[in-house]
Protein backbone atom coordinates (compact mmCIF):
# COMPACT_ATOMS: atom_id res chain seq x y z
CA UNK A 1 0.00 0.00 0.00
CA UNK A 2 1.48 3.26 -0.88
CA UNK A 3 1.08 6.29 1.17
CA UNK A 4 -1.07 8.19 -1.21
CA UNK A 5 -3.93 5.04 -1.07
CA UNK A 6 -3.89 5.32 2.97
CA UNK A 7 -3.95 9.17 2.86
CA UNK A 8 -7.15 8.77 0.73
CA UNK A 9 -8.57 5.88 2.66
CA UNK A 10 -8.08 7.98 5.91
CA UNK A 11 -9.84 11.08 4.06
CA UNK A 12 -13.27 8.83 3.58
CA UNK A 13 -13.08 7.38 7.15
CA UNK A 14 -13.03 10.70 8.54
CA UNK A 15 -15.82 11.96 6.47
CA UNK A 16 -17.54 9.11 7.11
CA UNK A 17 -16.92 9.97 10.78
CA UNK A 18 -18.16 12.99 10.29
CA UNK A 19 -21.35 12.96 8.58
CA UNK A 20 -22.36 9.78 11.33
CA UNK A 21 -21.40 12.72 13.65
CA UNK A 22 -24.13 14.97 12.41
CA UNK A 23 -26.86 12.29 11.65
CA UNK A 24 -26.48 11.29 15.45
CA UNK A 25 -26.54 15.16 16.80
CA UNK A 26 -29.67 15.91 14.19
CA UNK A 27 -31.60 12.69 15.76
CA UNK A 28 -30.72 13.67 19.41
CA UNK A 29 -31.99 17.96 18.62
CA UNK A 30 -35.10 15.79 17.25
CA UNK A 31 -35.30 13.38 20.44
CA UNK A 32 -34.97 16.37 22.87
CA UNK A 33 -37.08 18.83 21.21
CA UNK A 34 -39.89 16.20 20.98
CA UNK A 35 -40.73 14.28 24.34
CA UNK A 36 -43.60 12.88 22.95
CA UNK A 37 -41.28 10.42 20.82
CA UNK A 38 -39.01 8.96 23.70
CA UNK A 39 -39.50 4.80 24.21
CA UNK A 40 -41.27 3.26 26.58
CA UNK A 41 -43.54 5.81 27.79
CA UNK A 42 -47.34 4.76 27.19
CA UNK A 43 -50.23 6.76 28.38
CA UNK A 44 -50.55 5.20 31.59
CA UNK A 45 -46.38 5.94 32.17
CA UNK A 46 -47.33 9.18 31.18
CA UNK A 47 -50.22 10.33 33.64
CA UNK A 48 -48.08 8.57 36.57
CA UNK A 49 -45.05 10.30 35.73
CA UNK A 50 -46.79 13.94 35.81
CA UNK A 51 -48.09 13.27 39.27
Amino acid sequence: MSTEFILYLAIIVFTLLVIGLALSAKEFNRLTKDPSIQKGLGDDQKSDRQE
